[in-house]
């Protein structure tokens, strides 16, 4: 790890302190539902106009980029940042502590810093590619075996209860099946040795890309359709429905991805 790399990821932190801090301090005043059992609130917008303005202004000419903002960049970029200024929003509506502020900055090869934020309990997760990972400054490492605990995201539940009831029966002989509603949380829980995996049909490239390179640099697996797609091409990154991804233990990974190749195609 550079000095460059590490003074960054030191600002990249403090401004992800800083959303977490105004998350914390509002209450949703105003929601839009975007889709069903979807929300856009108040906090998500301010939050994310905060995230544009703070994190641009530490790398010139390097685009801050949400759901709404990615359309407008068709051409291909060098590098970027993906937020997703509250990841879990149907939590924080509910008064759930479940639920983040997400960051990576992404170039060619994919992430290559991150940091997420678990809002209520004021943790940090952080990764930068190639040097490792930590929690709060302290090192993560997958050292152990895997936990007995699994998550499966609803979509994926209503597939596997819908199609596929054998390979629901065969994911519980992996683990216990938690949904916590927060994806990049979940991810930090493989990174920390919470989870054994995770799985999701439906999750989308921001709710991802942070924590999959936390989850990577403690030793763990991630792997999505965002392995097939063009990085430099955000729009295009960012209009797959469907990443079909498995976070897992090493332990555990190729059961998994064995075990959904069928549900994910």
């Amino acid at each position: 790890m550079t000095d460059t790399d590490k003074a960054l990821l030191t600002r990249v932190e403090r401004v992800v302190r800083q959303a977490m801090e105004m998350a914390r301090a509002m209450s949703p005043q105003r929601t839009h539902r975007k889709a069903h059992q979807d929300f856009v609130t108040d906090i998500d917008l301010e939050v994310d106009r905060f995230l544009e303005a703070a994190l641009g202004a530490l790398i010139a000419d390097c685009p801050v980029l949400s759901e709404e903002r990615a359309v407008q960049h068709r051409a291909a970029l060098a590098q970027y940042w993906i937020v997703d200024p509250i990841d879990g929003t149907l939590n924080m509506m509910s008064g759930l502590p479940f639920y983040g502020v997400s960051v990576a900055l992404v170039d060619a090869r994919g992430p290559k810093l991150a940091v997420v934020g678990a809002v209520a309990q004021d943790e940090l997760y952080s990764a930068i590619r190639g040097a490792g990972a930590w929690k709060d400054g302290a090192a993560l490492g997958l050292t152990g075996g895997a936990p007995d605990l699994i998550v499966l995201s609803t979509g994926l539940l209503d597939r596997l209860v819908g199609r596929h009831p054998e390979i629901y029966r065969a994911l519980r002989k992996v683990g216990k099946i938690r949904n916590l509603g927060a994806q990049a949380l979940h991810i930090c829980g493989v990174a920390q040795g919470s989870f054994a995996g995770v799985a999701s049909l439906e999750a989308r490239i921001w709710d991802e890309a942070a924590a999959g390179l936390i989850t990577r640099e403690a030793g763990g697996v991630w792997r999505s359709r965002a392995d097939g797609q063009d990085w430099t091409r955000p729009a295009a990154l960012m209009a797959v429905t469907e990443q079909r991804s498995i976070a897992a233990h090493p332990d555990v990974a190729a059961r998994l991805q064995r075990l959904l190749a069928p549900v994910f195609g």
